[in-house]
């Protein structure tokens, strides 16, 4: 095996960026990625990406591009060293792999101190950006209000639907959101015009820790590590809703529920546009 070989895509990113003298900060100010996910990247922490691997793959893609490295070269290598993970752990069941090496059984002390003292960490470093840059500007503990619309709301009690896949809906895989932005997570898409759409309420409840970005027309509205006991209330004509770990969350529209599992992907993502749309089609005119 070869040097260029051995050497793995966290390294070749952290390589890169130091060559540069590019701090996190700056980096995530620029890529709109959070510090966190871009130290996970060079870390080779992929399982610590919400969104799962089409996530993944858009973040090393925008961050490749960053750093002057080639994208193709960058995802080229990411996906064989995980088929080589893959391939390594099958070759023997847990039970033969733990029989053949003793050594191989955990430390469940050490195991259990490291993960304390690496959440505490990401729990600084998190909190240090979001203050840096100003993301949270108005935080309540019993809800957060954000109003971009000064017309005012008019009676949309008749045409309120509960709404399930295709009714009311042009409604595609939630794949197709994720090979978006596989292909390049920094195309643009059409804006939706908000003429002759009146305000819709949208209440989201947070029951436990999620990933958790909402987009309207003209800016991403949330973009956040929600945790358990968050509530926010939009006043909105559309919006784009992205909830990592799904089951977390309950969104009410115009105080009707939103079942989030039939917009669901396998890795318990769901992503939907109210009142109506396609994931695939709707980004913010800032994103």
């Amino acid at each position: 095996m070869t040097d260029a070989q051995e050497i793995s895509v966290g390294e070749i990113l952290a390589s890169a960026r130091k060559k540069k003298r590019l701090r996190y900060k700056k980096l995530s100010s620029e890529l709109n990625i959070d510090a966190i996910y871009l130290i996970a990247l060079e870390e080779g922490n992929f399982d610590f990406i919400p969104g799962g691997e089409a996530y993944v793959k858009g973040f090393l893609r925008s961050y490749a591009k960053k750093l002057d490295l080639n994208p193709d070269d960058v995802i080229d290598k990411y996906l064989n060293s995980r088929e080589g993970s893959l391939s390594a752990t099958k070759k023997l069941s847990p039970k033969d792999q733990i029989n053949s090496n003793p050594k191989n059984l955990p430390n469940i002390g050490l195991i259990a101190t490291f993960s304390v003292v690496f959440l505490l960490v990401l729990g600084i470093i998190f909190r240090e950006y979001v203050n840096d840059n100003q993301e949270v500007t108005n935080i309540s503990e019993t809800a957060k209000t954000v109003t971009s619309n000064d017309s005012n709301e008019t009676d949309y009690e008749n045409n309120l639907l509960i709404l399930k896949p295709n009714e009311n809906q042009f409604t595609k895989s939630t794949s197709d959101l994720f090979t978006a932005i596989d292909n390049d997570i920094d195309s643009q898409a059409n804006a939706f015009p908000s003429e002759g759409y009146p305000l819709n309420r949208i209440d989201i409840k947070v029951y436990g820790d999620c990933w958790l970005e909402v987009i309207n027309e003209d800016k991403r509205i949330i973009y956040d590590l929600a945790k358990e006991g968050d509530e926010f209330v939009l006043n909105e004509s559309k919006v784009k809703i992205i909830a990592g770990n799904f089951k977390n969350v309950e969104v009410l529209f115009n105080d009707k529920i939103v079942n989030l599992k039939d917009y669901a992907n396998t890795k318990q993502v769901s992503c939907i546009v109210l009142p109506s749309g396609d994931c695939s089609d709707f980004k913010a005119a800032d994103s």
